[in-house]
């Protein structure tokens, strides 16, 4: 009779054990890191990101949002010194957060882009010169996108490159790396978001000032674009 009544118990105790397991939802956590220039700037009080995370808090297994390794002027080689030295900041490291993070957002390489160009002779043909510059950044960017991946196993959008240059000329450099970032992501199976494609084409989502800002509308649209692709890798599989 003790046995019958051992043999229920361990039953029930391995059905809810079984059934905690099985609606045992993982937190979503959230980070980004990179250019702190397109996650945030002097005429948004919300960006994009702002919107997601104020998205994501509506869903009941949200863990965190972190935007502590944003930085301006942030380069591909800076953030490859900051995971392999593992920075600290706020008694959190980068490699602790990148390893807790199932929601990856990176926008990295704008600085040297806009480097590049703003050192071009206007009155020389410099195409040879960019493209080999910007064959160096992809370069660096594999050499970022594998030591982020041996550290995060979640899902990861890459925000592509918009032109802020104010010269239009230049649409032909960025759409030049864009397709080889977009094969690189591929490759990688991280989410490739053509920002370009997005703001650079309808003349409502940058500023016009020589300095060059993604407005409201702007912000709305990148929102719209990135939260689809969450919402597809990663939430749908929650409902």
């Amino acid at each position: 009779m003790k046995m019958k009544v051992l043999i229920v118990l361990i039953f029930f105790s391995l059905l809810v054990l079984f059934t905690y397991i099985h609606n045992e939802k993982e937190e979503i956590n959230y980070t980004i890191i990179g250019d702190k220039d397109i996650f945030s700037n002097n005429l948004m009080s919300k960006n994009f990101s702002d919107l997601i995370y104020e998205k994501l808090i509506e869903q009941k297994d949200f863990g965190f949002y972190s935007k502590d390794f944003i930085s301006k002027d942030i380069r591909i080689t800076d953030l490859i010194n900051n995971i392999d030295d593992n920075i600290e900041i706020d008694d959190i490291t980068i490699q602790n957060i990148l390893k807790r993070t199932n929601l990856l957002v990176l926008n990295i390489g704008n600085n040297e882009i806009n480097y590049k160009l703003s050192k071009l002779d206007t009155d020389e043909n410099n195409d040879n010169i960019v493209y080999a510059y910007l064959d160096e950044v992809i370069t660096d960017l594999q050499k970022l996108i594998d030591k982020i991946k041996k550290i995060n196993d979640g899902n990861i959008i890459f925000l592509g490159y918009f032109n802020d240059t104010n010269n239009i000329d230049n649409n032909k450099y960025y759409d030049y790396i864009n397709k080889k970032v977009k094969n690189l992501m591929t490759k990688k199976n991280i989410i490739f978001i053509d920002t370009f494609s997005i703001l650079n084409k309808n003349e409502d989502y940058l500023t016009k000032s020589n300095s060059v800002y993604i407005t409201n509308d702007g912000n709305l649209a990148l929102f719209n674009k990135i939260y689809s692709k969450i919402d597809e890798l990663y939430l749908h599989k929650k409902h």
